[in-house]
């Protein structure tokens, strides 16, 4: 049986044993009842309302801790509203308890304090993002509010205690006027009975309510200690054995969990004018502890609060890594390189230091012909194979100046070298080495690099300056066909300037139209009659003025214009063609760039000009260059293939200057070979060109391909390549380029 409620059956015994004895004094009985009215009605009730108040700061206590470990607002809006709503009702009947009594009006000041810490917590638990700092201050001034209170109502119940204890005195003096001791003592019995069972009630209910709040301590998955003022260790919850034994700490002894400098750091707070201090220290072990110590001073005690922020320390700096490193090659990335190259420059003694930037050439060919994860081991392999060819170049310590930029960019930063060659001599190096053919999942590689270096501060003031020349001298490098390093100088830089003002200016050209296509004729070497012409594009401004293929066509192919320019010529012979089919059709040959012909809509574009314009597909003529088809050769052949089924005649454009296989060539499903102008311009002079020219005649006769010599400028290359065999001629010895209306003029007509 639970002890509250023997403790109550107790009380009812002895409370009807009382009524018995004193129901049989009917006179003495009469004064004895109105003696236990007054107290049951008017001063137990008064008991029971400083109680109730009592219990009550307790619980609204308790709901800002569970509200402080939550942040429920919706939950405890409600539950803070009503323990207020409750205070208020006790506070108003022992005003009206005791309206003269002094102490009431502090009372009702330390009610308002609590009120107020309420709000600001409330308000502070609804924010965006929490003070946590001043939400335990707030915490800490709440409870030494209810501190505050809780001796003035001690002091309330010390004052009812003291009428209830003149009362007993009135009643006994009452009693001793009766006939007998036996009714005085039952008198005394329920008077004494009533309080016993009163006073029991009121400790188990306390007890209960303190238990629940040290719970708090008990229950919490981080070690709390307490201290005297003095720092001697009063309690540590269950949480502290758990980190001790997480920590391989064997000593059974608490204490050995605290920092070296634990008192001192006391001390120092304790004389300053905080309550609170917080710091991370080293544990036992890798582990780092964060403590947080609290100072009580209105009850002379301290509070430490420790938590094991280990996984929390080895996450930050995961993360930090990551934000520095580049996470396929582990080097550092262009954060880091950017925040590097900065810090150099920012030194005031202006120390010279190179930037090294490298880029693999045709990368993206690789991710299209491997596959992203071919193409990641590869970048792996660079990447160790930079890093390894620097440290062999030299014995000084490159930690932290190999980077990763971007997808196939890496960059190198150079200090304290010894001389001015040498940057230049390890990029040097380093393209030497990165020819080594690499072997990625049993297929071997070979690939080159392109390099561009900027010295500071010989070549710029600033890292942005230094940056931007490194990579202008990588662009040039790649344009040119990479595989080779440059240093910066300004020629590059107004390079670059003319290249964007020329892709600025043709992107205005193709609004405004302005390109135009010339036709070069071709002619037929034993009748000297038209045979076909080749569609050349050109650029005519506003003013007349031409700008050359040379300057514009490059930086078409670099922007990827050339894709929207190249479907413009196709469109445009073709009506060119539907105009001259009416009187007599011309064989229109049009030259395909790389990008143009690898665009994967394009046999669908070219599939829809055969429906949309009055064309023969075999009266035109697609010249593809040779480099343009070995980049992806069974690609090319598949596409080469797809037009052929569409009608349309292909032929080969300069060749003997690429770098096709001959055992390719046969799977070529071409209709012509063209010679490059390199073996025609100093034929009649040179026999080694004559022998070259003849073979490639040969070899095309053989595998019954016509044969088209473009370049000739005179009669005596037109007469040995007309002995060699070719059935075409193209050059300036019979035209250049015109516009379509000089071709009807001068050559149809005239056939």
């Amino acid at each position: 049986m639970q002890p509250r409620i023997q403790i109550l059956l107790v009380y009812l015994f002895v409370l009807v044993l009382a009524l018995a004895i004193s129901s049989s004094i009917v006179i003495s009985g009469r004064h004895v009842s109105e003696t236990t009215s007054q107290l049951a009605e008017v001063k137990l009730p008064r008991l029971q309302g400083i109680n109730d108040l009592y219990l009550a700061i307790v619980e609204h206590e308790r709901l800002l801790y569970e509200y402080y470990a939550t942040t429920d607002s919706d939950k405890f809006a409600l539950l803070l509203s009503g323990n207020e709503s409750r205070i208020r009702d006790d506070l108003a009947l022992i005003s009206e308890a005791f309206p003269d009594w002094e102490p009431l009006e502090d009372l009702r000041k330390e009610e308002g304090m609590v009120k107020a810490y309420t709000s600001q917590l409330d308000l502070l638990f609804r924010a965006d993002q929490v003070d946590w700092d001043l939400a335990r201050e707030l915490l800490q001034e709440v409870s030494k509010t209810g501190r505050r209170i809780f001796p003035i109502l001690d002091m309330l119940v010390e004052r009812i205690q003291q009428d209830a204890l003149e009362t007993a005195a009135m009643t006994q003096q009452s009693t001793d006027r009766s006939s007998t001791q036996v009714i005085a003592f039952a008198a005394l019995i329920l008077v004494v009975a009533g309080f016993v069972g009163y006073f029991f009630n009121s400790y188990i209910r306390e007890t209960a309510n303190r238990r629940r709040l040290a719970m708090f301590a008990e229950r919490s998955p981080n070690p709390i200690m307490s201290f005297t003022w003095n720092g001697r260790l009063n309690y540590t919850n269950p949480a502290c054995d758990a980190l001790m034994k997480q920590l391989d700490n064997h000593s059974g002894r608490p204490e050995s969990l605290l920092p070296e400098d634990f008192d001192q750091i006391l001390l120092t707070l304790q004389s300053s004018k905080d309550d609170y201090s917080q710091w991370v220290a080293k544990g036992t072990g890798n582990a780092t502890l964060e403590y947080s110590l609290s100072l009580l001073r209105d009850l002379r005690t301290c509070h430490l609060f420790i938590e094991d922020i280990s996984a929390q320390v080895e996450a930050n700096k995961s993360l930090q890594y990551q934000a520095y490193h580049d996470l396929l090659t582990d080097l550092p990335n262009r954060r880091f390189f950017n925040e590097a190259v900065a810090e150099l420059v920012q030194q005031k003694d202006k120390k010279p230091f190179t930037v090294i930037l490298l880029s693999v050439d045709r990368f993206d060919q690789v991710v299209a012909s491997a596959g992203y994860q071919i193409a990641d081991k590869l970048l792996k392999e660079v990447a160790d194979n930079l890093d390894r060819t620097v440290k062999n170049f030299s014995s000084r310590s490159f930690k932290n100046r190999n980077f990763r930029l971007d997808s196939s960019k890496f960059a190198l930063l150079l200090e304290d070298f010894p001389d001015q060659n040498f940057a230049e001599n390890l990029a040097t190096e380093l393209l030497e080495e990165m020819k080594v053919p690499m072997c990625i999942d049993n297929k071997e590689f070979h690939i080159s690099i392109s390099i561009g270096l900027s010295h500071y501060p010989e070549q710029a003031d600033s890292a942005a300056e230094l940056l931007s020349n490194a990579d202008a001298a990588l662009s040039r490098v790649k344009r040119d066909g990479g595989d080779g390093l440059l240093c910066y100088n300004q020629n590059i830089h107004a390079i670059e300037q003319a290249w964007i003002e020329i892709e600025r200016n043709l992107r205005q050209a193709i609004d405004n139209e302005e390109l135009v296509l010339f036709y070069q004729p071709k002619i037929s070497a034993q009748g000297h009659q038209l045979s076909g012409v080749e569609a050349l594009i050109r650029w005519r401004r506003s003013d007349g003025s031409m700008v050359s293929p040379g300057e514009f066509i490059p930086v078409a192919e670099q922007s990827g214009l050339i894709v929207m320019i190249g479907e413009w010529v196709i469109h445009e012979a073709c009506r060119q063609f539907e105009n001259w089919a009416d009187d007599e059709p011309v064989n229109i040959a049009i030259n395909l760039s790389a990008r143009q012909f690898r665009h994967p809509d394009f046999v669908q574009m070219m599939s829809e000009c055969l429906h949309h314009y009055a064309i023969e597909p075999g009266m035109i003529e697609l010249e593809i260059t040779e480099s343009l088809l070995m980049n992806d050769i069974e690609s090319s052949i598949q596409t080469m293939h797809q037009l052929k089924e569409l009608g349309f005649k292909l032929s080969i454009d300069d060749f003997g200057t690429g770098y096709s296989s001959l055992s390719y060539l046969k799977d070529f499903p071409i209709d012509k070979l063209k010679i490059d102008r390199a073996f025609v311009m100093n034929i009649e002079n040179n026999p080694a060109d004559e022998t070259l020219a003849k073979t490639i005649v040969d070899l095309a006769h053989n595998m019954d391909l016509t044969v088209v010599a473009e370049g000739v400028e005179n009669e005596q290359q037109l007469g040995i390549l007309t002995r060699l065999g070719v059935e075409e001629i193209q050059g300036f010895y019979f035209s250049k380029p015109v516009p379509a209306v000089q071709i009807e003029e001068k050559y149809r007509q005239h056939s």
